[in-house]
Order: C-alpha cells, then sequence, then structure tokens
C-alpha cells in the first residue's frame, strides 16, 4: 500500500542515517554565504576545502536559521534539536548539489550573454520599485513592503500589478530585497534572477488553472441547484470490488470491512453517480468527501443518501487541534484521496483537475498535509499551499546578520514570533486572490 509519510521534524525526521555520498559532501563543504544558494552551489560543486561543514561563525548562522524555520513548523510541545537542524541543512545542500548548473550553461539555456542577463536582472529589480513608488507602496524595508501590500491588495485584489508584486516578493531569492546586498557577486544576482522569474512563471501558470477551475466549479454548483434524475445506465457500470478494496484499507474506514450497511451505502453512491454525466466528471471528490464527512453514516445508516451539493461546500474545522488521534485519521483521509486519484487518473469521463481543486480547496486536509507531512506534490494544493510549498526558505528575512547578531535571546524570540506572523499574513492574501 502507497504510503504518505508523516515528517516527524515537525517531528522532523523518521531516519537520519546518512548514505556514503551525503558523509563524503559533508567533509568536503564549507558555508561561505547564507543568502547567496548559488555560490554555496558552486562551492559545494567545486570541493574547496577539506574540512567539516558548519564549524565556522558564517555555518553558525546558517543553524539559527534553519533553527528559525523547523520551530515555525514544529508540533505542539516538540523540540527541534541540532540534530535536526543539521540534518535539515545537510538534506538541503544535498539537493542544491543535485540541482546545480554551471553559469555558461544557465545562460545558454536562457539565451543571454552574461551583461544581458545582468541587464535584465537591473530591469526586474526597476520595474518593481517602480510599481511600488506607483502604488505608494512603501520600500524602504520588507516589513513595510508586505503590509502596504497587505492594505492595497484587500482593497483592489484582483489589480494585476498588485498581483504582480505579490508575487515578486514572495519569490525574491534576495534580488530585491536590500538586506546583506552587499555580500552577494554579480554571478548571484544572475542566479537569482534566473531562478526567482522561472518560479515566478511556475506560480503564475498555477494561478492561470485555478481560475480556470474555479469557473468550472462555479458551474458545479449552479448544475446542482437542479434535481439530478437517476437512469439505469448500465454503460457505467464497473468492477464494484475493486472500489470496495481500495476503500476498506484506509485506517478512518477500519470498520467498513466484512460491513454489509457500508458495502450496499458505497454500492448506491457509485451507481448514484455513475448515471450523472456531471457528476462522473468529480467521481473520485465526491466518493472521498462522502466517506472523509460522513463516515459514521456510510458505515451505520441503512441506505443512506447523502447531499452532494453539501460535499461542495467548504467544510470549516479545526484540523491542527491534535488529540492523539488526529493525526492518522487525517494522514489516511489524505491517502484515500490520493488513492481514488490513481485509479481514476485515466478515465476520460474525470475531469481530474476539478476532482484535485475541490480536495484542495474545500478542506484544510490539503493545507494541513503540506505543513505537517513530508511533501509529495502529487497532493493537490490550493494557491496558498503552493507559495508556501516553493517560497525560498529564507522569507520573509527583516534584519541584516549584523542586527541580527546583536539581539539577545528574548529579541531573538519576538523576532521569530514577528516573521513567523508576517509571513502567515502574506500568505493568506493568497485566499484573496482566488475566491470560491
Amino acid at each position: 500500500m502507497y504510503k504518505l509519510i508523516p515528517n516527524q521534524a515537525i517531528k522532523l525526521f523518521e531516519d537520519i542515517s546518512e548514505s556514503k555520498e551525503l558523509r563524503d559532501r559533508k567533509r568536503r563543504l564549507e558555508i561561505e554565504n547564507e543568502s547567496a544558494d548559488e555560490e554555496l552551489k558552486r562551492l559545494i560543486l567545486l570541493h574547496l576545502k577539506e574540512i567539516r561543514l558548519l564549524n565556522t561563525e558564517k555555518g553558525k548562522k546558517i543553524k539559527r536559521d534553519f533553527g528559525r524555520i523547523l520551530k515555525a513548523n514544529k508540533r505542539d510541545n516538540e523540540e527541534v534539536t541540532m540534530e535536526d537542524i543539521d540534518y535539515e541543512i545537510y538534506k538541503y545542500i544535498n539537493k542544491l548539489a543535485d540541482e546545480y548548473i554551471e553559469l555558461d550553461e544557465l545562460l545558454k539555456q536562457n539565451c543571454l550573454t552574461f551583461d544581458e542577463a545582468l541587464s535584465q536582472a537591473k530591469q526586474f529589480r526597476e520595474k518593481f520599485y517602480n510599481l511600488l513608488t506607483e502604488y505608494s507602496i512603501g520600500s524602504q524595508n520588507l516589513v513595510v513592503t508586505c503590509y502596504d501590500l497587505i492594505e492595497h491588495i484587500s482593497q483592489q485584489p484582483d489589480n494585476p500589478d498588485l498581483q504582480y508584486l505579490y508575487l515578486c516578493v514572495m519569490t525574491d531569492f534576495g534580488l530585491l530585497n536590500q538586506l546583506n546586498y552587499y555580500e552577494r557577486t554579480e554571478e548571484v544576482e544572475i542566479r537569482n534572477y534566473f531562478s526567482q522569474h522561472e518560479l515566478m512563471k511556475e506560480l503564475t501558470e498555477f494561478w492561470k488553472s485555478q481560475s480556470e477551475n474555479i469557473r468550472k466549479y462555479q458551474e458545479l454548483q449552479e448544475y446542482l441547484k437542479k434535481p439530478i434524475s437517476v437512469k439505469n445506465n448500465s454503460k457505467y457500470e464497473e468492477d464494484f470490488d475493486l472500489l470496495y478494496q481500495l476503500t476498506i484499507q484506509h485506517t478512518f474506514l477500519h470498520d467498513s470491512i466484512k460491513n454489509k450497511v457500508y458495502k450496499d451505502n458505497l454500492n448506491d453512491l457509485q451507481m448514484y453517480i455513475n448515471n450523472d454525466e456531471t457528476l462522473r466528471l468529480v467521481k473520485p471528490y465526491i466518493i472521498f468527501a462522502v466517506l472523509a464527512r460522513k463516515t459514521g453514516m456510510m458505515l451505520k445508516r441503512e441506505r443512506f443518501i447523502p447531499n452532494i451539493k453539501a460535499v461542495f461546500q467548504y467544510q470549516e474545522y479545526n484540523i491542527y487541534k491534535d488529540n492523539g488521534k488526529n493525526f492518522s485519521q487525517y494522514v489516511s483521509k489524505v491517502e484515500l484521496y490520493d488513492h481514488l486519484q490513481r485509479a481514476y487518473i485515466d478515465d476520460s469521463d474525470v475531469d481530474m483537475e476539478l476532482c484535485d481543486f475541490c480536495f484542495a480547496n474545500l478542506s484544510p486536509l490539503s493545507e494541513w498535509y503540506y505543513r505537517k507531512c513530508e511533501w509529495n506534490q502529487n497532493i493537490p494544493m490550493n494557491l496558498k499551499t503552493k507559495i508556501l510549498t516553493v517560497m525560498p526558505k529564507s522569507f520573509p528575512y527583516i534584519l541584516s546578520y549584523e542586527e541580527y547578531d546583536e539581539l539577545n535571546e528574548d529579541e531573538i524570540e519576538l523576532y521569530t514570533e514577528a516573521v513567523a506572523k508576517l509571513q502567515e499574513k502574506m500568505l493568506q492574501v493568497a485566499e484573496k486572490f482566488l475566491k470560491i
């Protein structure tokens, strides 16, 4: 059975054993610059010095930043140890090393010379700051920019310039934020520009697909306002045993095993969906939502008839409250949708993009998964979660290295809380762009 893996560092890791390749890399690495991922990649590739990682003062800054990131995502009453932080750093560096591309090759891929790329990066930065000025958005520091931007977007969520500025801020690897600018080389500026350009392109395409799915979702809601007539259409009969066996393997449906009431209800639900062309488009989602939301009724009430219209309404509940059982229940529900998605992915009658949109946007399950589990990006996500998964780890960078080093422990705690608050507020802005 395919298994989603709980993230244990948040409880961070199930297994912190290291491969020989990773251990060898660790012995060859020295971190020079925490804000310049691309410079770090260069150092990794060249293996400049045979010393252990993270023993320098700048290495300690890396630990500090990863510690802040991990603590911001930890589960209640869980500690983030130095071993957790070290391992997360090693895993991150290993990923950077695997993805490293020589600058000449990177320029060739983008059909630009060094000077042309540097010029484009400069133009990109100038456009950003010109738009900030045009909309009277503060640019003296990131905090002012973010809070001004939040206020403007709340008033004009459909403004394309404000949407563009938002994506610029959320994808900035250091090209736009002037903090620690003196430590970045022209090569780093070019690499950061390419990285940000690709990330903005990815988010823009995702945004467009979500907008299209909102349109289809709204059409579906209109359709559901009319009575649905069930016909006996043998063309859409399927192997019911396959669907039944797929569902009963999940923890939250454990009581469905050898349960005649459940089997009859599932069969009735399947027949009801199969005999309506529009419902068949979202069959995997409907089956998931009914089983996840009406588990008790499906298991115990004979001839239960679910309200199909209700499963296309957002289900609000506190998914982050952990009573000791919730975690496994939520994982089991996410797994069920994942399995249904795999089972119906090649079904020409199913609109899987619309199903994924409904799964990601009509309950907090998807967002919970990406905050609490090891990521498998086949699990559908909404725009807010998409931004969370791709934005630079350093966002939001508020203080320079020197300013941070002057903070005492109490001030560091306050700073960490302020960073987490600002990050969450900026992520919530995404919900204003795509209203369901």
